[in-house]
Order: C-alpha cells, then structure tokens, then sequence
C-alpha cells in the first residue's frame, strides 16, 4: 500500500489506521527455494507522524500463511505467521533502522515482505516427514578406502 506524505499528513489525527489484503506472489523469487508459496496477506494497523524528526511510525499487524518445502522430504508445510512490529520511515536518514522515504511516498509493500523473511523460520519439517525416512549404513573395506582418499597411494 501506497500513501504520499501530503496524505499521511492529512489523516494523521483524523483516519491514522489502515487494513488492507495485498497479494505477494510477486516478490517470491528464485532465491527463495524453500518458499513454495504464500496466502494473501492481512496487513493492519496504525500510523503517527513525528513533525519535529519528519518521521513516520507505522504500527503494523501482519497476517498470513507460507507454504514452505520439509527440510527431510520437501513436502510442503503450511506456516501460519501472525506477528506485530513497528516501521519506521523520515524523508532523512535519522539512523539505521529507518526506511528512507524516496520521491513523495512511502510504499509500505516491500518492507512487509522483508519482515516476513525475517520471521519465516529458517526451516521446517513435516509431521510424517521421518515416515518415510531410512538411512543405510555402508562400510568400506581397506581397498575401498585407499581408493576413495586421493592421498591414500602416498601411503603405500
């Protein structure tokens, strides 16, 4: 979601929440492997404006559900997100954990996105993910090792 600042200004004492669903099926990219997909997402909340720092506070609730792959046998795996924080945007750069506000509005979109890569959990496993999991224990005789180590004619 968009606003400009002329806006943001006009409704910080009379309209300051907002709520909106947005689709992100865009912003999922190849990079990304073990996202599969993503619900829509429920973004609310509330903003202020800071006239002495010309900085703006959005409190924000975000809500949806990814789809991201088993770590053991790259099922997919529904994560339900549900969390709160706080953005901070100024039309300058007051220190890091502000958004700098370029042009005349502040798109609230692409910073979304990058807090729900940083709560998406780094990863996740199926509850019948070892179902189907079995391992095989190989051992090698002495030949097999000396020919499997590069180094292992040196000994000889």
């Amino acid at each position: 979601m968009k606003w400009s600042i002329n806006e943001l200004n006009k409704f910080r004492l009379t309209n300051n929440t907002f709520d909106y669903v947005s689709d992100f099926h865009s912003f999922i990219t190849d990079d990304l492997v073990d996202l599969i997909d993503i619900s829509d997402v429920s973004v609310s909340g509330s903003f202020q404006v800071l006239e002495a720092f010309e900085q703006y506070l959005f409190d924000v609730k975000i809500q949806c559900t990814l789809t991201l792959a088993c770590a053991i046998s790259l099922k997919p795996v529904e994560v339900p997100m549900d969390f709160e924080t706080t953005l901070s945007f100024a039309t300058s750069l007051v220190d890091d954990s502000v958004y700098l506000i370029e042009g005349n509005t502040v798109d609230l979109d692409p910073v979304v996105w990058a807090n729900i890569l940083i709560e998406k959990p780094m990863r996740v496993v199926a509850s019948d993910a070892y179902d189907e999991y079995s391992e095989e224990i190989v051992t090698l005789d002495e030949e097999e090792k000396m020919n499997q180590n590069p180094f292992g004619k040196l000994k000889q």
